[in-house]
Protein backbone atom coordinates (compact mmCIF):
# COMPACT_ATOMS: atom_id res chain seq x y z
CA UNK A 1 0.00 0.00 0.00
CA UNK A 2 2.79 2.64 0.92
CA UNK A 3 4.84 1.02 -1.95
CA UNK A 4 2.02 1.90 -4.18
CA UNK A 5 1.16 5.41 -2.85
CA UNK A 6 5.17 6.92 -3.20
CA UNK A 7 5.59 5.67 -7.24
CA UNK A 8 2.56 7.21 -7.55
CA UNK A 9 3.42 10.20 -5.69
CA UNK A 10 6.83 10.25 -7.15
CA UNK A 11 5.97 9.26 -10.68
CA UNK A 12 3.48 12.57 -10.81
CA UNK A 13 6.36 14.82 -9.12
CA UNK A 14 9.04 14.06 -12.35
CA UNK A 15 5.84 14.30 -14.72
CA UNK A 16 5.17 17.23 -13.77
CA UNK A 17 8.97 18.63 -13.28
CA UNK A 18 9.23 17.04 -16.77
CA UNK A 19 6.74 19.00 -18.39
CA UNK A 20 7.20 22.44 -16.81
CA UNK A 21 9.40 25.00 -18.35
CA UNK A 22 9.68 27.15 -15.35
CA UNK A 23 10.07 24.29 -11.99
CA UNK A 24 6.87 24.50 -9.81
CA UNK A 25 8.40 24.86 -6.83
CA UNK A 26 6.45 26.56 -3.87
CA UNK A 27 8.61 27.39 -0.37
CA UNK A 28 5.91 28.87 1.94
CA UNK A 29 4.21 25.28 3.47
CA UNK A 30 8.16 24.42 3.30
CA UNK A 31 8.58 27.30 5.52
CA UNK A 32 5.62 26.52 7.54
CA UNK A 33 6.94 23.27 8.06
CA UNK A 34 10.00 24.12 9.52
CA UNK A 35 8.66 26.86 11.31
CA UNK A 36 6.70 24.20 12.89
CA UNK A 37 9.88 21.69 13.57
CA UNK A 38 11.10 24.79 15.60
CA UNK A 39 7.83 24.84 17.93
CA UNK A 40 8.23 21.13 18.78
CA UNK A 41 11.96 21.54 19.77
CA UNK A 42 11.20 24.55 22.45
CA UNK A 43 8.27 22.37 23.32
CA UNK A 44 10.03 19.10 23.93
CA UNK A 45 12.15 21.46 26.32
CA UNK A 46 9.62 23.14 28.19
CA UNK A 47 7.99 19.45 28.77
CA UNK A 48 11.37 18.14 29.65
CA UNK A 49 11.52 21.02 32.20
CA UNK A 50 8.51 20.82 33.98
CA UNK A 51 8.46 16.94 34.32
CA UNK A 52 12.15 16.93 35.48
CA UNK A 53 10.90 19.86 38.13
CA UNK A 54 8.13 18.01 39.30
CA UNK A 55 9.75 14.26 39.73
CA UNK A 56 12.47 15.65 41.61
CA UNK A 57 10.36 17.98 43.95
CA UNK A 58 8.26 14.38 44.54
CA UNK A 59 11.44 12.62 45.12
CA UNK A 60 12.70 15.55 47.73
CA UNK A 61 9.01 14.86 49.53
CA UNK A 62 9.40 11.08 49.27
CA UNK A 63 5.72 10.86 46.97
CA UNK A 64 6.89 7.59 45.90
CA UNK A 65 8.38 5.83 49.25
CA UNK A 66 5.04 6.86 50.67
CA UNK A 67 3.02 5.48 47.80
CA UNK A 68 5.15 2.40 47.36
CA UNK A 69 3.10 -1.19 47.66
CA UNK A 70 5.60 -2.55 50.29
CA UNK A 71 4.21 -6.01 48.91
CA UNK A 72 6.09 -5.26 45.67
CA UNK A 73 9.38 -3.60 46.25
CA UNK A 74 10.65 -0.91 43.79
CA UNK A 75 13.36 1.35 42.97
CA UNK A 76 11.97 5.18 42.65
CA UNK A 77 13.32 6.74 39.67
CA UNK A 78 16.77 8.92 39.64
CA UNK A 79 16.95 12.51 40.08
CA UNK A 80 17.28 14.40 36.95
CA UNK A 81 19.33 17.43 35.83
CA UNK A 82 16.51 20.31 34.81
CA UNK A 83 17.35 20.80 31.33
CA UNK A 84 18.82 24.95 31.09
CA UNK A 85 17.35 27.63 28.88
CA UNK A 86 18.38 27.11 25.41
CA UNK A 87 18.52 30.01 23.01
CA UNK A 88 16.21 29.17 19.97
CA UNK A 89 16.13 32.84 19.13
CA UNK A 90 18.36 32.47 16.13
CA UNK A 91 16.59 29.77 14.41
CA UNK A 92 13.24 32.11 15.30
CA UNK A 93 14.93 34.89 13.42
CA UNK A 94 16.25 32.72 10.35
CA UNK A 95 12.25 30.82 10.21
CA UNK A 96 10.80 34.08 10.16
CA UNK A 97 13.40 35.79 7.14
CA UNK A 98 12.64 32.74 5.30
CA UNK A 99 8.74 32.98 5.73
CA UNK A 100 9.62 36.50 4.14
CA UNK A 101 11.49 35.02 1.04
CA UNK A 102 9.14 32.28 0.22
CA UNK A 103 6.10 34.62 0.30
CA UNK A 104 8.41 36.97 -1.98
CA UNK A 105 8.88 33.80 -4.56
CA UNK A 106 5.00 33.31 -4.16
CA UNK A 107 4.17 36.69 -4.92
CA UNK A 108 6.36 37.22 -7.82
CA UNK A 109 5.06 33.34 -9.25
CA UNK A 110 1.82 35.03 -9.00
CA UNK A 111 2.23 37.92 -10.79
CA UNK A 112 3.81 36.19 -13.63
CA UNK A 113 0.63 33.69 -13.55
CA UNK A 114 -1.90 36.67 -13.43
CA UNK A 115 -0.48 37.69 -16.31
CA UNK A 116 -0.61 34.56 -18.49
CA UNK A 117 2.42 33.20 -18.00
CA UNK A 118 4.01 34.69 -20.82
CA UNK A 119 6.61 32.40 -22.11
CA UNK A 120 10.20 33.19 -20.86
CA UNK A 121 13.67 33.40 -22.47
CA UNK A 122 15.91 30.49 -22.29
CA UNK A 123 18.41 32.44 -20.88
CA UNK A 124 15.78 33.59 -18.13
CA UNK A 125 14.71 29.94 -17.59
CA UNK A 126 18.31 28.92 -17.18
CA UNK A 127 18.85 31.16 -14.51
CA UNK A 128 15.30 30.99 -12.42
CA UNK A 129 15.81 27.15 -13.18
CA UNK A 130 19.40 26.85 -11.40
CA UNK A 131 18.21 28.99 -8.58
CA UNK A 132 15.29 26.93 -7.74
CA UNK A 133 17.47 23.97 -8.00
CA UNK A 134 20.06 25.37 -6.13
CA UNK A 135 17.84 25.54 -2.60
CA UNK A 136 17.59 22.06 -2.09
CA UNK A 137 21.58 22.31 -2.20
CA UNK A 138 21.31 25.02 0.49
CA UNK A 139 19.76 22.76 3.09
CA UNK A 140 23.23 20.93 3.01
CA UNK A 141 26.26 21.57 5.74
CA UNK A 142 29.38 20.27 4.20
CA UNK A 143 30.20 18.46 8.10
CA UNK A 144 27.01 16.74 8.34
CA UNK A 145 25.30 15.73 11.11
CA UNK A 146 27.07 14.98 14.79
CA UNK A 147 28.58 12.04 14.40
CA UNK A 148 27.03 11.31 11.11
CA UNK A 149 28.94 13.27 8.49
CA UNK A 150 27.13 11.86 5.45
CA UNK A 151 24.12 12.80 6.13
CA UNK A 152 24.51 16.69 5.11
CA UNK A 153 20.81 17.82 5.14
CA UNK A 154 20.33 20.18 8.33
CA UNK A 155 16.39 20.08 8.51
CA UNK A 156 15.56 16.24 7.06
CA UNK A 157 17.17 13.04 8.34
CA UNK A 158 16.24 9.85 9.60
CA UNK A 159 16.78 9.56 13.24
CA UNK A 160 19.74 7.49 13.87
CA UNK A 161 17.89 4.91 15.97
CA UNK A 162 14.67 5.46 14.18
CA UNK A 163 15.19 3.33 11.01
CA UNK A 164 13.14 4.98 8.03
CA UNK A 165 11.51 7.48 10.86
CA UNK A 166 12.36 10.80 10.04
CA UNK A 167 13.77 13.52 12.93
CA UNK A 168 13.04 17.05 11.52
CA UNK A 169 16.20 19.63 12.76
CA UNK A 170 18.11 15.96 13.89
CA UNK A 171 21.35 18.08 14.70
CA UNK A 172 19.81 19.69 17.69
CA UNK A 173 16.65 17.48 18.64
CA UNK A 174 18.45 14.57 18.79
CA UNK A 175 21.14 15.98 21.20
CA UNK A 176 18.19 16.76 22.92
CA UNK A 177 16.54 13.18 23.03
CA UNK A 178 19.57 12.24 24.87
CA UNK A 179 19.85 14.80 27.44
CA UNK A 180 23.06 16.58 26.14
CA UNK A 181 21.11 20.55 26.27
CA UNK A 182 24.55 22.18 25.77
CA UNK A 183 25.60 19.90 22.89
CA UNK A 184 22.08 20.70 21.25
CA UNK A 185 22.08 24.72 22.24
CA UNK A 186 25.83 24.70 20.07
CA UNK A 187 23.59 23.01 16.95
CA UNK A 188 21.53 25.71 16.70
CA UNK A 189 23.82 28.94 15.36
CA UNK A 190 25.10 26.19 12.25
CA UNK A 191 21.05 24.70 11.84
CA UNK A 192 20.10 28.56 11.40
CA UNK A 193 23.24 29.64 9.25
CA UNK A 194 21.50 26.81 6.63
CA UNK A 195 17.95 28.42 6.76
CA UNK A 196 19.22 32.06 6.48
CA UNK A 197 21.04 30.58 3.20
CA UNK A 198 17.85 28.76 1.50
CA UNK A 199 15.63 32.26 2.43
CA UNK A 200 18.73 33.91 0.14
CA UNK A 201 18.44 31.64 -2.27
CA UNK A 202 14.70 31.90 -2.60
CA UNK A 203 15.13 35.61 -2.65
CA UNK A 204 17.36 35.57 -5.27
CA UNK A 205 14.72 33.35 -7.32
CA UNK A 206 12.42 35.59 -6.43
CA UNK A 207 14.13 38.68 -7.81
CA UNK A 208 15.58 36.52 -11.01
CA UNK A 209 11.99 36.35 -11.86
CA UNK A 210 10.46 39.63 -11.18
CA UNK A 211 12.88 40.86 -13.48
CA UNK A 212 12.71 38.63 -16.35
CA UNK A 213 8.83 39.10 -15.84
CA UNK A 214 9.32 42.92 -15.69
CA UNK A 215 8.32 43.96 -19.04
Amino acid sequence: MYGRALAQTAGTAVMRLADADLLPFDYAPQAEAIGKYETELEKLLKDKQDEFTERNLELKEDVFTATADPRKPSVPPPDETVPPYMNFAPMKNAIEELKKSSEHYSKALAAWQAKGSPALSAESLNTINGDLLDVSRLFLNPKGLPERPWFKNQIYAPGAYTGYGGKPVAAVREYMDEKKWKEAEAQIPQVSQVIENVGAGIDKAAADLETATAH
